[in-house]
């Protein structure tokens, strides 16, 4: 290969290495635009099922679950999203249990309130259309208890409180979020799989 190849070619390199380095920061300055403008207050309301663990399976059933959750984000504390939570979930007595102590309906209702912190992965992986996420909360969990008869009521709380603490991971994709969490609360731990949908209440 002659010199004027040699430089031919050496300068198509650096012409190519400019042009990648322009597309890098052109997809830093969107990422950046894209974080200003996800900045703000958000409310999501939050459907799934609870399937119980640690002892409460014993006695209870899967059950649905729904509430909300209240956001706040701003590239200020980026990539962290702090939350306030509330959901209300209802769970059936297990048939073996309801037979073993001849109850005929038995019903665990939770009505539970906490704080969550968000952690936003996509500043550490690349994902091009998700935004993957992991987080922590704790939750005071109030328990209600309703059974038939009520003279058959097994060596269970009628009422009860607790501090939950729980974790989990999941994804964004656009407004909608599906995750998982386990939340251990003593005798009312649960692993649960929930959805919700993101909408803005004030945006900056």
């Amino acid at each position: 290969m002659n010199l004027s190849k040699i430089i031919i070619s050496v300068f198509i390199v650096f012409i190519v290495g400019i042009l990648n380095a322009q597309e890098d920061t052109a997809k830093v300055q969107t990422n950046i635009i894209k974080a200003k403008k996800l900045g703000g207050i958000f409310i999501s309301p939050v459907l799934g099922a609870e399937f119980p663990t640690k002892g409460f399976n014993d006695n209870s059933k899967y059950g649905f679950c729904f509430g909300g959750k209240l956001e706040y984000s701003s590239m200020h504390i980026y990539p962290i999203v702090i939350g306030a939570t509330f959901q209300y979930q209802r769970h059936e007595g297990a048939d073996d249990f309801k037979t073993l102590y001849l109850i005929n309906s038995l019903t665990t209702k939770m009505t539970s309130y906490g704080l969550s912190v968000d952690l936003l992965l996509n500043k550490y992986l690349k994902s091009s259309f998700t935004v993957p996420f992991i987080f922590a909360e704790i939750r005071m969990v109030n328990v209600k208890r309703e059974v038939s008869p009520e003279s058959n009521f097994p060596n269970l709380k009628s009422t009860d409180n607790t501090i939950g603490f729980g974790g989990g991971f999941g994804f964004t994709l656009y407004i909608f979020d599906i995750y998982t969490t386990y939340l251990s609360a003593k005798d009312y731990s649960t692993i649960s799989i929930k959805t919700r949908f993101r909408f803005p209440l004030i945006k900056f």
